[in-house]
C-alpha cells in the first residue's frame, strides 16, 4: 500500500471507483468539433469563413466518426476489459506484431497494462486525489511535472484540462471534486497516474524510438529494463517522487549542461529575443550605425559580448571583432570577425528555433547510455569532429570529415578491435562501380597510377587480372564482377593508418592523402566513412597503455608493409548526431543539420504528440476519461479556396474504460 504522510489511507467513497469507467460521448469528445459545432455561440466558431451548410456537414462527420469509434472500442473491451493509453496502444500492437523493439520485450513485462499494474500495486485505491481534493503526493506530481519544461517536455502534454490551468493551484483542483460525485476523484487520479506513466516514459527513454526514424541507427541503447509502474509504486510508498522523478533524468553532464543552456534561452524568449539585423553590406571595422547598434544588441543577449559594454554611438571596433568571432566559431562559421550573409543569416536565426534545437538534442542523449565507456571515442558528425576521451575528460579534439548528403555517415557505436599500419584498400563494390569504373574508362592509366590492382572475383582466392586487358567500356554499375584493391602508398585514400570496429555498414575511421580538406569549415566529403586530420596522434592515444609511443608508429609506417595491431583492450566508438551541445568552458554551441536530422525528429515529435481528448455528456466541463490521438488532419475547403483550416479526420481511441472492477482485470 502507498504511504500518505499526511492523511489516513482510509476507506473513502472513491475507493470503489477505482474501476475503469466506460466511454461517454457527447459534443466534448472532440475540441475542434465542440468549437466547430457550438450552435447558437458564433464568437466560438473559430472557422467564421465557413460556411453553414459546409459547416453542418463536418460537424455531423466528426459526429459520426467518433460515435463509430467509441462504440467499436467499447464493444472491443468487452471481454478484456483494460485501459490502454497512448504510446501503450503502439507498444501492445508491436508484441502482436512480433516486435523487435527491445523496448517492448526486454523488461519480461506487459507494456500494454501499466496504468492496471500501477493500481494493482498500490492497493487498487486512488493516490492522487480524494474526495476532499488533492492529496499530498498529488500536489508533488503536478509540481513535478509543472517542470518538464526544464527538459524540453510540455507539461500540458500530461495533464487533462481540469488540471492544466491550476497546476500550481490545489484549491483549484479540490473545487472540480463534488461531494455528489464522489467517483469524481477516481477518475481524476486515475488520468494522472496516465499522465504520471507516460512522463516518466518520455524522460527515461525519449518520445520517439531512434531506430523507427533513422535507418541507420545503430548506437548503444539506453536501458530498457526499467519496470516504470513498480518503480513508481515504491517511489509513493517511500514518500520519494521528487526524487525518483529527477533519477529518470540522462545522468551525463551533457545533458545536464543543455537544460542549462534551455533555461537561458527560454530566458532570452520571455525577454523578447533579440533584434533582427535588417539586410545590408557586409558589416566590419569602421563601419557605423543603425544595423552596427543593432549587432551589438545582438551579440550582449547571447554573452558574446561583455553585457556592460557600450552601445549608443559605438562603432565596429576590435572588441566587437572578437565578438563575432566568438559567435563564428559557437555557429561553426569561419571566425574571419566580419558579418557576411551567413553570419547574419545565423544571427537573425529566432531564439525560439534556437530552443527547439536544444530540446531535439534533449531527446537524443535520451536514447543513448548514461555511460559511453571509461575510455571512447566519440565522432558528432555534424560538428566534424572526434573526441578522445579518457576518465570521463576529454583529452584531445580532432577535426574529421564525414559522409555526404548522399552517402551519409551512420549512428553507430562499437568496439575498436585493432589498427592497420600501410592498410590496403579494398575498394568497396559501389565507390568502384559509381566512381572508378567511370575514371578509368575516361583514363586508362589511371589504376596503374593510383596503384590500384584488379582481381577477378571476391573469392581469398582471386586471381589478379591486367587492368589492359579488360573491355573497360563494356561494363556498368550492373556488370562489374571485379574486385579493386589499392596497395600501401602515399596514393592510397586510407592514407597511413586506418581504425578498425567492426559494424554491419563496414565504417571504419582512417587517415587521408587529401589534408587540404580538413581546411574547410564544413566537412562532408567522403563516402561515409571518418577521415581524421592527425592519425598518428590518435593512434599513440590508443596504443600508448600498450608501449607504442610516436617513434615506434612513425617507424612502423616507413616499413611501408601492411601491419596489424590488435588492442589489449577494445575502445567504445560512438558516430553521433548532436546539432548543439556545450563545452567545458559553458560554451553554447550549434550546428547546421547537414542531414535533415532535426527536421525529421521534429516532424516526428509532432506526429507523436500525445494530444488526449476528453469527453463529456452534459456540457459541464468535468471531463470523463475517454482519451484519443489525431491520427491526421484534412484540410477544410474555404470560400477564397484556401485550406489553412483542419479539422481531425481521424482519431485512434487511446484509452477504453469499462465498468469492471480494476482489481479484477
Amino acid at each position: 500500500m502507498v504511504g500518505d504522510s499526511n492523511r489516513e489511507a482510509t476507506v473513502s467513497p472513491c475507493n470503489p471507483r477505482i474501476t475503469a469507467y466506460a466511454f461517454r460521448w457527447g459534443k466534448d469528445c472532440f475540441p475542434a468539433a465542440d468549437r466547430l459545432c457550438s450552435g447558437g455561440k458564433p464568437s466560438a466558431n473559430p472557422y467564421p469563413q465557413i460556411e453553414p451548410p459546409m459547416k453542418q456537414a463536418i460537424c455531423t462527420a466528426i459526429r459520426l466518426t467518433m460515435t463509430v469509434l467509441l462504440l467499436s472500442a467499447m464493444a472491443g473491451a468487452a471481454e478484456v476489459p483494460q485501459l490502454r493509453v497512448g504510446g501503450e496502444l503502439q507498444a501492445s500492437r508491436a508484441m502482436a506484431a512480433g516486435s523487435k523493439d527491445t523496448r517492448v520485450r526486454s523488461a519480461g513485462i506487459k507494456p500494454e497494462r501499466p496504468v492496471v499494474r500501477f493500481y494493482q500495486m498500490v492497493g487498487t485505491r486512488p493516490v492522487w486525489v480524494d474526495e476532499d481534493g488533492l492529496r499530498p503526493h498529488g500536489e508533488a506530481l503536478l509540481a513535478a511535472i509543472g517542470k518538464a519544461f526544464e527538459d524540453g517536455l510540455e507539461p500540458d502534454a500530461y495533464l487533462m484540462p481540469s488540471f492544466r490551468a491550476a497546476r500550481n493551484d490545489a484549491v483549484a483542483v479540490s473545487n472540480r471534486i463534488h461531494p455528489e460525485n464522489p467517483g469524481r476523484c477516481s477518475q481524476l487520479d486515475v488520468a494522472l497516474t496516465e499522465g504520471m506513466l507516460r512522463y516518466a516514459q518520455h524522460l527515461s527513454q525519449g518520445r520517439v524510438m531512434p531506430e523507427t526514424l533513422v535507418q541507420q541507427w545503430l548506437a548503444w541503447p539506453r536501458s530498457s529494463t526499467r519496470d516504470i509502474p513498480a518503480e513508481l509504486a515504491e517511489a509513493l510508498n517511500d514518500n520519494r517522487l521528487a526524487a525518483y522523478i529527477e533519477s529518470l533524468h540522462p545522468k551525463g553532464q551533457a545533458y545536464q549542461k543543455l537544460r542549462k543552456a534551455l533555461q537561458t534561452y527560454k530566458a532570452i524568449n520571455q525577454s523578447g529575443g533579440w533584434p533582427t539585423i535588417v539586410p545590408g553590406p557586409t558589416l566590419r571595422i569602421g563601419d557605423r550605425g543603425a544595423r552596427v547598434d543593432a549587432l551589438i544588441r545582438r551579440l550582449k543577449i547571447t554573452a558574446d559580448l561583455f553585457r556592460d559594454a557600450p552601445t549608443a554611438r559605438r562603432g565596429y571596433d576590435m572588441s566587437i571583432e572578437a565578438a563575432v568571432k566568438r559567435f563564428q566559431r559557437r555557429h561553426g562559421l569561419t571566425p574571419d570577425g566580419i558579418v557576411g550573409k551567413r553570419t547574419q543569416a545565423e544571427l537573425n536565426i529566432p531564439v525560439q528555433r534556437r530552443i527547439t534545437q536544444l530540446q531535439l538534442n534533449m531527446e537524443r542523449w535520451r536514447w543513448l547510455p548514461d555511460s559511453l565507456g571509461d575510455r571512447y571515442l566519440m565522432v558528432n558528425i555534424p560538428a566534424y569532429a572526434l573526441h578522445v576521451v579518457d576518465a570521463a575528460s576529454r583529452i584531445d579534439t580532432m577535426r574529421v570529415i564525414v559522409g555526404t548528403t548522399r552517402r551519409q555517415t551512420p549512428i553507430i557505436s562499437g568496439n575498436m578491435t585493432y589498427l592497420e599500419f600501410n592498410p590496403y584498400w579494398n575498394i568497396p563494390r559501389k565507390i568502384a562501380r559509381r566512381d572508378i569504373l567511370p575514371k578509368v574508362i575516361g583514363d586508362p592509366a589511371y589504376l596503374v597510377r593510383q596503384g590500384i590492382r584488379v582481381f577477378d572475383s571476391w573469392d581469398r582466392q582471386a586471381l589478379e587480372v591486367d587492368p589492359a586487358s579488360i573491355p573497360w567500356e563494356q561494363l556498368s554499375t550492373r556488370n562489374f564482377p571485379y574486385r579493386l584493391r589499392q596497395d600501401p602508398s602515399v596514393a592510397n585514400a586510407l592514407g597511413q593508418v586506418k581504425f578498425i570496429f567492426p559494424n554491419h555498414h563496414s565504417v571504419y575511421i582512417h587517415d587521408t592523402p587529401g589534408k587540404t580538406l580538413f581546411n574547410q569549415q564544413e566537412r562532408d566529403f567522403s563516402s561515409g566513412c571518418i577521415r581524421v586530420q592527425t592519425p598518428l596522434a590518435l593512434a599513440q592515444h590508443l596504443l600508448d597503455e600498450q608501449g607504442w609511443d610516436r617513434d615506434r608508429i612513425e617507424a612502423t609506417i616507413a616499413r611501408g608493409q601492411r601491419k596489424t595491431v590488435v588492442l589489449e583492450r577494445p575502445v567504445p566508438v560512438h558516430l553521433v548526431y548532436f546539432t548543439t551541445w556545450v563545452d567545458a568552458d559553458g560554451t553554447i554551441n550549434f550546428r547546421k543539420d547537414i542531414y535533415g536530422r532535426d527536421r525529421d525528429l521534429l516532424i516526428a515529435l509532432e506526429q507523436t504528440r500525445s494530444n488526449p481528448y476528453f469527453c463529456s455528456n452534459d456540457g459541464s466541463g468535468n471531463p470523463m476519461l475517454a482519451a484519443g490521438n489525431t491520427l491526421k488532419t484534412s484540410p477544410i475547403s474555404t470560400t477564397d479556396g484556401s485550406a489553412s483550416a483542419r479539422v481531425p479526420a481521424s482519431f485512434e481511441p487511446a484509452g477504453v474504460m469499462t465498468g469492471n472492477p480494476m482489481s479484477g482485470i
